[in-house]
């Protein structure tokens, strides 16, 4: 008993020790989180709490990623600074109050906390020295980690909040109800954080180590994700020659299908990629050298339905991304067909630049793309219902309640831009003043 006491404090002293900023942004936002729940709400004024609370989360997966770099090349405290700029950066970068935190920051949000985990999948192997083999496992083994943590965390949080309402009946405490949300929350935030770095307390040495391939992960990827994604292809093209016959653009909804069906079929080519070289179940050695020719045809059917939605109704931020994780798996199935030594380093890789460009890139970034878009769109509806009279909108003109619906959606999309100042170039003053 003691000994097991002595190893679990050794381990905690360890992970303590070798993530240090890893823990204190998942402190900050443990109890940021406890603190909102405490006072029940967050002041407009103190909004400053949401920008830290993201910036902190954002922090959990950066400094991970850091770590790992560094026990790779050293240099851990100039990589620490770097990070923690960073993260200021992306601090000021949200806006100062909750008015001005309109849906388009969703865009900046998510992909942001995408792009920090594509981040921890390759940093550690961006060396000359690769070994393809070592890549696999370290992510492998995060891949294995992270779901053991989503299930230690569950049995956690549940086992906790019951001690708590037992000790709360059996001896008749009248605990604050506010106990069960902080107490849930840490242990889903903090708890979870301090589980996935126990499992991984040894370092990127041991999470790139070979080892043998996980009996259950062969089985799943083999049994149930294969078969599955071979039933959904068989959908996809028989809805493709549905298509063709009937000769009719594709539905909208069929866009996310293929992307589903695209992005799960990848990764089940990274779960299977040792099996390949140890002649495992056919239909796996199969399914991984025409999986990428299948895409062929739904790469087209993809384009389509973006195209359709593109050109009936512009950009928004939505249909960028749409539209730019199209290109990738195109980009992604040309180089896996056409070059002979393709590396599985460049999925991750490669997804990570493109949304380093679609957030960053001048003029071609997602916002300015979607912005541009709907102005054309707006101007090009206006000009089609004949509502410009000398540079303005005539308001008294009859249009129906579906163009009218149109033109405020797009009024209120660019508004929430800061296009303000273009929008009042078409309104009359009159209008304006009335308005106000």
């Amino acid at each position: 008993m003691n000994k097991k006491l002595v190893e679990i404090v050794h381990s905690a002293k360890t992970v303590i020790q070798k993530y240090p900023l890893v823990l204190l942004m998942s402190f900050v936002m443990t109890f940021i989180v406890c603190y909102m729940i405490e006072t029940e709400n967050v002041k407009k004024d103190n909004f400053y709490l949401i920008k830290l609370l993201l910036s902190s989360s954002l922090g959990i997966s950066l400094f991970f990623g850091i770590k790992m770099l560094s026990e790779r090349i050293g240099k851990e405290i100039i990589l620490s600074v770097a990070g923690l700029i960073l993260l200021a950066i992306y601090y000021f970068v949200l806006p100062d109050n909750e008015k001005l935190f309109t849906d388009r920051y969703v865009f900046v949000v998510f992909p942001m906390y995408v792009l920090s985990h594509l981040f921890v999948a390759f940093i550690p192997f961006v060396g000359k020295s690769y070994r393809e083999k070592s890549f696999w496992e370290y992510n492998k083994n995060l891949f294995i980690n992270f779901i053991l943590t989503g299930i230690f965390t569950q049995v956690l949080v549940m086992g906790v909040l019951l001690a708590i309402l037992a000790v709360e009946k059996l001896f008749a405490f009248h605990f604050d109800e506010k106990i069960y949300p902080e107490t849930g929350l840490s242990m889903a935030i903090f708890g979870s954080t301090f589980i996935f770095l126990l499992f991984n307390a040894k370092g990127l040495s041991s999470l790139e180590k070979d080892r043998q391939y996980p009996v259950i992960l062969k089985f799943f990827t083999q049994f149930v994700l294969i078969p599955l994604l071979l039933i959904y292809l068989v959908i996809l093209y028989f809805y493709s020659g549905k298509i063709l016959l009937a000769w009719q653009l594709p539905r909208g909804w069929v866009t996310y299908l293929v992307m589903a069906f695209s992005i799960v079929g990848i990764l089940a080519l990274l779960l299977v990629y040792p099996l390949k070289e140890i002649k495992a179940k056919s239909w796996v050695v199969i399914f991984s050298k025409v999986f990428y020719y299948s895409l062929l045809p739904l790469l087209i059917l993809l384009f389509t339905a973006i195209f359709t939605r593109v050109l009936q109704y512009g950009f928004t931020e939505a249909r960028y991304y749409v539209l730019l994780l199209a290109i990738w798996l195109a980009t992604l199935t040309l180089y896996f067909i056409f070059y002979k030594k393709a590396s599985i380093k460049f999925i991750p890789v490669s997804l990570f630049c493109f949304g380093i460009f679609a957030l960053m890139f001048p003029f071609l970034n997602a916002f300015s793309v979607s912005v541009k878009s709907q102005k054309e769109a707006l101007m090009s509806l206006l000009n089609s219902e004949k509502l410009i009279e000398n540079g303005k909108i005539n308001f008294d003109k009859k249009i129906s309640d579906s163009t009218a619906t149109n033109i405020l959606d797009k009024f209120e999309y660019l508004t929430e831009r800061n296009e303000k100042p273009f929008l009042e170039t078409l309104v009359p003053k009159a209008v304006q003043q009335k308005k106000e």
